[in-house]
C-alpha cells in the first residue's frame, strides 16, 4: 500500500520538479535581457580536505565557500568516503593524503576520519589503537615529505550521549545521568551528588561504563599527541571540537584537561583552538586559512535580538551563546568590536526561546533591515530553541524586502555552533573580498557565488529544515517508514522531496530573490538583476535528516 502511495508521490514530484524548473528559468523580469554570468575557477591556492564525513556541511559547504574565497578545495574520491553507517576507507584516505600533499598549499584533516572512518564511527570508537597510530603517522609523513604544506588538523571530543547502538541504546538516559553527575561531583564536591552517582553506577553494567570511559580516555590521549605534534611544528594548527553536550558531563571534563595543557604552553596560544562544534569545524578552518592568506582580520560587531540572548545555553551546547560567538570569531581570526560603525560586518544573532514573545522575529527582521539601510553588512544567525519555523526571522526579512546585497551571511541549521561557524566564515570571506583583501577579485563572480550560497542556506536551513523535513517525517512515520532508515523507499522519498523543494525554491525566488540588484555594473553601465533559480536536490544518505542542494541563479541586465 505504502509503496503504491510513494510511487504516486514520485510521479507527482517529478512532474512538479520539471514544471517548477521550467517556470523558475522562464524569468520574472520581463523587460530584462538574460545574461550568462560565470564564476571563474578559484586559483588563489589549493587546500586538501579530509572531511569529518561525507555530509554536505562537511564537504559541499567547504567547497562552496572555498570558491567564494578564491581557494580550490580538493576532496578525496567519493568511493573512499563514508556512507551513513558504513565507515570510510581509512587506509585509502591515508594513502590519498600522502599522495596529494605535494600538490597543495595547505590541508584540513579530520583525524576522526583517518582513525575511525567518520563522525558516526568515532562515536562508536570503531578505530583501533593501530588505526590511531596510522592516522598520526600519515600526518607526520605528509609533513616530512612536504615541509611547505601547512597541515591544519581537527579532532572531536565524543558527544555526551553514549552511541546509539543495540548494546547501549537502552542505557542512554542512565549514562547521561552518570556523565553529568561525574562532572558535577568533581566540580562541586557535593556529597548528595556523590550518593546519586553511586546509585546510578549500580544500575549500569560495568561493560557499558568501561566502554564509555575508554572512549573518552583514548580520545584524550590522542588529543595530547596532536598537541605535541603542534608544538613540534608538524601541524600548523589544531582545532579540538566538542560533539553535542550539556553544561556538565564528561566531554567538559576532557575539554578542561586539554585547556589546562594548552594554557601552560604559551607557544600554542595562536595555533590551538578548543571549541564547541563538529560539522562546521572544517569550514571555520578554511575561513582561518583564507583570512591568513588575505592578511585580513575582520572586525565583528555582535547584535542580539533580545537582551537575554548572550547568556542563553541553547540545546546541545555546553555553554552560553556569547561564549560560542567569541570562539567562532576567534577561530577564523576575527576580532570583536563594541560598535557597528567601523566594523567589517555586524553579526546579528537571533535566538528565540520558550520565553520570548511571538512578536520577536518580526522585530528582529526590522532591526536587521535597519542595520542594512544604515550601510552595514549583516551576517544573520537565525536560531530557535525548539527548531520551530514560527520562531525564526527569515520570512519576515524576505517579506520586508531586505536588500540581499548587504546580507553578508545567513545560517540557521542544526546546532548553535554549526550556524554560528557557517555564518561567521561566510561573512568573513565575503567582506574580505569586497575590501580587496581576499584571493577572489572578480566582483561579478563573487556576487554570483555569494547569492547562490545565500539561496542554498535559506532553502536548506529554513525551507527544508523548518518546513519540508518535519512534514515529510510526519507522513513517513504515519506510514510506518523510519526517516532514519529509508531503505527501499529511498528513491521515492528523494523524488517527493525534490518536488517539494522545487516548489519552495519558486517561493524563495518570488518573495526574496527576483529583481534583486547586484551592486556591479556591466561594461555599458547596465544593472544586473536576479532573474531565475534552478535547483538540484538529493538525499546524501538514506535518511531525511539532511539534504544536498545545488541552486543555480540566472541573471539579466536591465536599462535604467
Amino acid at each position: 500500500m505504502f509503496r503504491r502511495f510513494l510511487c504516486c508521490l514520485a510521479i507527482i514530484a517529478a512532474a512538479t520538479a520539471t514544471a517548477a524548473a521550467l517556470y523558475l528559468n522562464f524569468g520574472y523580469i520581463r523587460t530584462a535581457q538574460p545574461v550568462v554570468l560565470t564564476a571563474p575557477a578559484a586559483n588563489g591556492m589549493t587546500v586538501l580536505l579530509v572531511p569529518l564525513d561525507s555530509r554536505p556541511p562537511c564537504t559541499q559547504f567547504v567547497e562552496q565557500l572555498g570558491r567564494l574565497a578564491g581557494i580550490r578545495v580538493v576532496l578525496p574520491p567519493t568511493e573512499l568516503l563514508d556512507e551513513y553507517r558504513t565507515p570510510a576507507n581509512r587506509t585509502g584516505l591515508r594513502d590519498w593524503l600522502r599522495s596529494q600533499a605535494a600538490n597543495a598549499d595547505a590541508a584540513i584533516v579530520s583525524v576522526d576520519m583517518l582513525e575511525h572512518g567518520g563522525l558516526l564511527a568515532s562515536r562508536l570508537g570503531t578505530g583501533t589503537a593501530a588505526d590511531a597510530e596510522a592516522a598520526l603517522e600519515a600526518l607526520s609523513e605528509a609533513h616530512r615529505s612536504n615541509p611547505q604544506l601547512k597541515i591544519y588538523a581537527f579532532s572531536i571530543i565524543p558527544r555526551l550521549l553514549v552511541a546509539d547502538n543495540a548494546d547501549s541504546a537502552r542505557y542512554q538516559k542512565k549514562m547521561l545521568a552518570y556523565s553529568v553527575l561525574k562532572d558535577e561531583v568533581l566540580t562541586f564536591e557535593n556529597p548528595r551528588d556523590r550518593d546519586k552517582l553511586q546509585k546510578v553506577s549500580a544500575q549500569l553494567p560495568p561493560a557499558v561504563v568501561n566502554r564509555y570511559l575508554s572512549l573518552y580516555e583514548a580520545n584524550t590521549q590522542l588529543n595530547f599527541r596532536l598537541l605535541a605534534m603542534t608544538e613540534e611544528g608538524v601541524l600548523a594548527g589544531l582545532v579540538i571540537g566538542q560533539d553535542d553536550g550539556f553544561p556538565f558531563g564528561m566531554p567538559n571534563m576532557v575539554k578542561s584537561r586539554l585547556s589546562h595543557y594548552v594554557a601552560r604552553r604559551p607557544a600554542l596560544a595562536d595555533r590551538v583552538v578548543i571549541t564547541r562544534g563538529t560539522d562546521e569545524v572544517a569550514l571555520t578552518l578554511l575561513g582561518r586559512i583564507a583570512m591568513q592568506a588575505a592578511g585580513y582580520r575582520p572586525r565583528v560587531f555582535v547584535r542580539y535580538s533580545h537582551p537575554e540572548a548572550p547568556g542563553i545555553v541553547m540545546p546541545y551546547m555546553p555553554h552560553s551563546m556569547a561564549r560560542t560567538v567569541a570562539e567562532k570569531v576567534a577561530l577564523i581570526g576575527g576580532k570583536l568590536v563594541d560598535r557597528a560603525d567601523g566594523a567589517d560586518f555586524v553579526l546579528y544573532v537571533h535566538a528565540a526561546t520558550a520565553k520570548t514573545g511571538p512578536g520577536l522575529p518580526a522585530a528582529a527582521a526590522r532591526e536587521v533591515r535597519e542595520l542594512m539601510a544604515a550601510g552595514h553588512r549583516v551576517g544573520v544567525v537565525d536560531l530557535s530553541e525548539h527548531f520551530l519555523a514560527e520562531d525564526t526571522l527569515l520570512p519576515h526579512l524576505l517579506r520586508g524586502g531586505a536588500d540581499l546585497a548587504r546580507l553578508a551571511a545567513y545560517a540557521g541549521w542544526n546546532t548553535t555552533s554549526n550556524s554560528l561557524g557557517t555564518a561567521v566564515t561566510q561573512a568573513a570571506v565575503f567582506t574580505a573580498a569586497l575590501a580587496g583583501k581576499g584571493l577572489r577579485t572578480d566582483r561579478l563572480g563573487l556576487y554570483k557565488l555569494q547569492y547562490e550560497f545565500l539561496a542554498s542556506r535559506m532553502l536548506d536551513d529554513w525551507y527544508y529544515q523548518k518546513d519540508v523535513q518535519p512534514f515529510v517525517n510526519r507522513r513517513l512515520k504515519m506510514s510506518k517508514v523510519d526517516p532514519y532508515n529509508l531503505g527501499e523507499h529511498m528513491q521515492q522519498v528523494e523524488g517527493w522531496i525534490s518536488g517539494l523543494m522545487a516548489d519552495r525554491a519558486n517561493t524563495l525566488l518570488r518573495d526574496g530573490l527576483a529583481g534583486q540588484t547586484l551592486p556591479v555594473r556591466s561594461a555599458d553601465g547596465k544593472r544586473y538583476v536576479v532573474n531565475g533559480l534552478a535547483l538540484k536536490c538529493r538525499l546524501p544518505w538514506q535518511r531525511t535528516f539532511e539534504v544536498r542542494l545545488e541552486p543555480t541563479l540566472s541573471f539579466a541586465v536591465v536599462n535604467e
